[in-house]
């Protein structure tokens, strides 16, 4: 009897988080949808139950003690974990204080390097297991004001690299994915309408914002046995974005 395949998607309530809960479930994996906001992760579980087996997970990412506890209780090692959980706020640089870098730095980049510590111990002992770590092409391009979330998901990428060759001896793979400008309600809640939009995507070579479902793909080529020789590496998925800049 095959072990069954179980994964943790964080940042799972919304935007790429939530596609990616719904494609994995999709695929067969057991999903757990963890995120900080139980409000917004209710909503959306009936939706992504329409996909697969999903179970919520009200949780900050960034409390070690109690994601370390939950992994713990878990009968089996994860077989995927997706550190997808991240805050993004624009800061010019001539505002940003200490107090903002660290938070920014402890979502998208400390939590996901203690969370795949913590589960990349019961994946190497295991002997299989993918964590895919969901950056940005900020971790390639820098952009004015956005320094703090800029270094954020590059440190994503070194963090990559570093755990892809730790843990390559132990049949456990680690990849990245920096997608770049992707369509999600957080464009629509900083004010953006259609105009906005079709305006910033005649930059993109491929002449549109990303959907979700799109990049929830290229997360769910990593996570799965396709991209089993595929280790350390971060795949740009923008349209072109970063080809023409």
């Amino acid at each position: 009897m095959s072990t069954p395949r179980t994964a943790l998607v964080t940042g799972a309530a919304r935007g790429i988080g939530r596609a990616v809960a719904a494609r994995l479930a999709a695929d067969g994996f057991a999903v757990t949808a963890c995120d900080l906001n139980g409000d917004r992760l209710e909503a959306a579980l009936p939706e992504l139950k329409e996909h697969g087996e999903v179970r919520p997970l009200v949780a900050d990412v960034t409390d070690l003690d109690y994601m370390t506890a939950w992994l713990d209780r878990q009968e089996t090692p994860l077989t995927a974990l997706v550190n997808n959980a991240a805050v993004a706020p624009r800061i010019p640089l001539a505002e940003l204080d200490a107090d903002a870098l660290a938070d920014v730095m402890r979502v998208n980049f400390q939590a996901a390097a203690l969370l795949g510590r913590e589960a990349g111990r019961g994946m190497c002992a295991a002997g299989r297991g993918s964590i895919v770590n969901v950056a940005s092409v900020n971790a390639l391009r820098g952009q004015p004001d956005m320094l703090h979330y800029n270094a954020s998901k590059a440190a994503l990428v070194s963090l990559t690299q570093t755990l892809a060759l730790e843990y390559a001896p132990h049949g456990v793979r680690v990849n990245a994915v920096c997608p770049g400008s992707t369509w999600t309600d957080m464009w629509e809640e900083g004010g953006w309408g259609e105009a906005d939009r079709a305006d910033f995507a005649g930059r993109i070579p491929l002449r549109r914002f990303a959907e979700p479902r799109e990049i929830a793909a290229t997360v769910a080529f990593l996570a799965g046995e396709d991209s089993s020789y595929v280790t350390g590496h971060a795949l740009v998925a923008d349209g072109g974005l970063t080809v023409r800049m």
